[in-house]
């Protein structure tokens, strides 16, 4: 018998207790899905303080160190600016008492705050070098295909490959290559000579890349899930991907957001097929032992769907996916990630077509910084029927390619992910860059 979402919220409150639940995010605004719960009290995160005035403590990184970074390539552990060290001292304090944490991923960060206090200090995630383990592509995706799970016919090539791979570019094949560990599009990039290929083996920190031939034309799609601890899967809203629009991202196969709506469109063959690799990647998943969320992304190519990567954590598409859960008052994926990890069972099984079908059509655009330099940015006096996310204070200095802000809009924007509807472009912020000159962006 599935469980209500209010239902799975009293269970979480029982089992929290007295001890306060504590977000640890890249944006801390995605926290906004655990509100629900009155343990819910403090909130850290690299961008976009989650701006609600009943926690305690709402803090994000950029709000000390003036600068929002991009985050498809920072990791705070690399970081030992002041900033760094002042928002980590922060966060230690605040593990001083009985508490839960919920993150938007693993890290070396929260290992080392939260195991050591493992007495008064629960982590509802899994230990970052055993996490990292599913990031690592080839030993994924080998695995997967041994299941029967249809992927993207990657091919792997050492430094020592190099004239093995010359010889199949230099044959007419423009190939699309990809780092073994990357975020949000930052490690793929398209190869069409060998010249190229030097560039791109050295910047592989694994000591190898992988290749593809460019599948065009292709949809991409996406989901999010979760695994619980006797391997039953929670599926939760899906959608179309944005990727690599040009007034979003300077990156080829750059992340741009999610249209929940255009989904709908999909035949239902495509659904299923979808739905069939997302519960076999979540059986091997909890087969390797991994526990609680998880996306898939995947790429619909020739008429089949076949699997581009696993997402081994929440992803950019969590929060809306969340908030789509919650308007059909079901449980979502941050809750469903918490009960996992806290022990209770599947609260809802239904299958994709039906949630396809039955979800909310929404959309979202992510903006990111397309500049040649760091920006600041205002909002401009404007209202057209898109809720601005995400939008940084006019102090803060925008990284090159982070994100300036995300645009909910009703509805569809996208057919297939590669160009979104010209309404949304409209002019909403100034973009004012660290010259003069002064240029717009787009929402």
């Amino acid at each position: 018998m599935d469980v209500t979402r209010q239902q799975l919220i009293r269970s979480l409150q029982d089992r929290l207790g007295a001890r306060k639940l504590v977000w640890v995010g890249t944006r801390g605004h995605d926290g906004a899905c655990l509100m629900d719960l009155p343990q819910f009290s403090e909130s850290y995160a690299i961008i976009a303080p989650l701006g609600s005035v009943s926690l305690a403590v709402d803090l994000a990184l950029e709000e000390i160190s003036a600068q929002r970074v991009d985050l498809d390539v920072y990791r705070i552990e690399d970081d030992r600016s002041q900033a760094a060290q002042e928002f980590r001292r922060q966060l230690l304090d605040s593990l001083t008492e009985p508490a839960v944490v919920v993150a938007y991923r693993p890290s070396a960060l929260l290992s080392a705050l939260c195991y050591p206090r493992s007495d008064f200090v629960s982590y509802m995630g899994m230990f970052h070098e055993r996490q990292a383990t599913f990031e690592h592509k080839p030993w994924v995706e080998n695995e997967l295909r041994r299941n029967g799970i249809p992927i993207i016919p990657w091919r792997y090539f050492a430094e020592e490959d190099r004239q093995r791979l010359e010889e199949k570019v230099a044959a007419g094949g423009t190939l699309v290559v990809r780092a073994n560990r990357s975020d949000g599009g930052a490690g793929l990039r398209i190869i069409s000579n060998p010249e190229e290929i030097g560039e791109q083996i050295s910047d592989a920190r694994d000591g190898f890349i992988a290749a593809t031939p460019l599948l065009e034309p292709h949809i991409p799609i996406n989901i999010n899930a979760c695994v619980f601890r006797d391997g039953t899967i929670s599926l939760h809203p899906a959608s179309i991907q944005l990727i690599g629009i040009q007034e979003c991202t300077r990156r080829r196969f750059g992340y741009c957001g999610n249209d929940f709506a255009a989904i709908k469109e999909l035949d239902t063959n495509l659904v299923l097929e979808f739905e069939s690799m997302t519960r076999g990647a979540g059986r091997w998943l909890w087969s390797q032992g991994y526990l609680g969320a998880f996306g898939v992304d995947a790429l619909i190519h020739g008429g089949k769907v076949l699997l581009a990567e696993i997402n081994p954590r929440l992803q950019g598409s969590s929060s809306l996916s969340a908030r789509i859960d919650g308007r059909m008052m079901r449980a979502d994926i941050f809750l469903c990630h918490l009960a996992a990890h806290i022990g209770l069972p599947l609260p809802s099984n239904v299958g994709l077509e039906e949630l396809v079908q039955m979800q909310p059509g929404f959309s979202q655009v992510i903006y990111h910084n397309s500049t040649l330099g760091s920006i600041r940015v205002e909002r401009l006096d404007i209202e057209n029927g898109y809720a601005l996310e995400l939008l940084p204070a006019s102090n803060i200095t925008i990284e090159q390619n982070a994100t300036v802000f995300r645009a909910i809009a009703p509805g569809s924007v996208t057919r297939d992910g590669s160009a979104v509807d010209p309404a949304i472009l409209t002019p909403m912020v100034k973009l004012v860059p660290a010259s003069t000159l002064i240029c717009h962006a787009s929402a």
